[in-house]
């Protein structure tokens, strides 16, 4: 279905007339906006939170938030906006934007004046394609290096002074390996998501991912070959964690103070305040050959379905949600797109903010996001390339073989 969508939902686009999940309701003078969401968990208690406040200042707009199931959600939207029965509003990661680029309203004549000034820049650019304004950005969700402060201790080390290069994260990696019985280092606690922060470092090097018009992979380079040793040597030649890519094995052993160090997304902020130990977190500029520095990011924004009766309604209420969004800040630990939230007392004030926010905005004010390129189907080149990094992480297959064999696979699936 992603594949029929990317290449079928043109001629559908301007079919939509939100008849089954959107709402034209305007009874009582007031309109009532269908707004779907993938959010669950700690996410999904932010936003309802964010839409309550809204109903509860808005008397003429009300929105309905609908939470669609995270894996089937894009399939799902594709065939509500294409089958007539769009939401009013819907969440866009941007970089599945790509995909429903002809079943969005386009905003730049919709959108309040001082909008296009609201937003940090690196994330307000990412909303743009084709030339047309397709989103608004409600955060940005950057990966950040986060770290064991007591297994810092057991190692002799500074728990104040986390590693910032590739040779401090070295030295402190064996440091850990030889004075405790702890993991070191992890890069992707998942074993699922290598590509995230692989794209990043090897923009970091001067490389590129794909080519300019996405039609081909760029990755096999010595840049991405070197990025391929360096995830070999973390398992097998140094020794800083296992060689096992197991589902999940990383994030276990980090959340159960097993692993000193591992890369995440500002959603971790969440999981690790549960835990009974220290920990801090800071930027994970730490591959080798870094000439820029810069990190996996990617946003949800709030899109508006073509062919809706309520545009002008919903447009107003996307713009409320994206420059209003503290509580998605204190409460799901997103770093906010609105430069006045960022900027406010009860933001700064928060927890949040001294723990990961602050360096998460320092990284986008300073324009080191690396957004993965959206595509018509993203699975195109996201699932070879997490699959060849794990067999070279379990010692499967060599740096040089597996970054081959996924930039083959990423180019015969995008001209597929």
């Amino acid at each position: 279905m992603k594949v029929a969508g990317a290449t079928g939902i043109a001629g559908l686009a301007g079919c939509t007339n939100n008849s089954g999940a959107g709402s034209d309701d305007k009874s009582g003078g007031k309109t009532t906006l269908q707004f779907w969401t993938l959010f669950s968990g700690g996410d999904g208690k932010a936003m309802k939170s964010l839409v309550d406040q809204f109903n509860k200042e808005h008397d003429d707009i009300q929105i309905k938030r609908q939470r669609q199931p995270f894996e089937e959600y894009y399939d799902k939207l594709f065939t509500a906006m294409t089958g007539g029965n769009a939401p009013d509003l819907a969440v866009f990661h941007t970089t599945e934007i790509q995909r429903f680029v002809d079943a969005l309203q386009p905003l730049g004549d919709l959108i309040n004046g001082d909008t296009s000034s609201a937003y940090v820049d690196s994330i307000w650019n990412e909303t743009k394609f084709d030339g047309k304004r397709l989103a608004l950005p409600l955060d940005t969700h950057p990966n950040g290096l986060y770290y064991n402060k007591d297994i810092f201790e057991q190692a002799g080390l500074d728990p104040e002074k986390p590693p910032t290069t590739f040779e401090e994260l070295k030295q402190t990696a064996n440091t850990i390996s030889s004075e405790t019985d702890k993991l070191a280092f992890s890069p992707d606690p998942y074993n699922q998501y290598f590509v995230r922060q692989f794209i990043a470092w090897q923009r970091g090097r001067g490389g590129q991912f794909l080519n300019e018009d996405k039609t081909k992979a760029a990755f096999n380079d010595q840049n991405g070959v070197a990025l391929g040793e360096f995830y070999s040597n973390i398992s097998k030649k140094w020794n800083w964690d296992k060689a096992d890519a197991t589902a999940e094995r990383g994030t276990k052993a980090f959340r159960a103070g097993d692993l000193a160090m591992t890369i995440n997304g500002t959603w971790y902020y969440g999981v690790l305040q549960e835990q009974d130990y220290n920990w801090g977190m800071t930027k994970p500029f730490v591959a080798p050959g870094q000439k820029q520095k810069m990190t996996w990011a990617n946003s949800h924004t709030i899109g508006v379905p073509n062919g809706g009766s309520n545009k002008e309604a919903a447009v107003k209420a996307a713009e409320w949600l994206t420059q209003n969004s503290t509580t998605w800040g204190t409460d799901a630990g997103h770093l906010p797109a609105a430069k006045k939230v960022l900027d406010s007392d009860k933001l700064r004030n928060a927890t949040v903010w001294k723990k990961t926010l602050s360096t998460f905005s320092e990284m986008a004010g300073a324009g080191e996001l690396a957004y993965m390129p959206s595509t018509k189907n993203n699975e195109n080149y996201k699932r070879p390339v997490n699959q060849a990094i794990a067999q070279i992480y379990s010692g499967q297959l060599t740096p040089k073989k597996g970054i081959q064999n996924a930039a083959n696979e990423v180019t015969k699936n995008l001209k597929g």
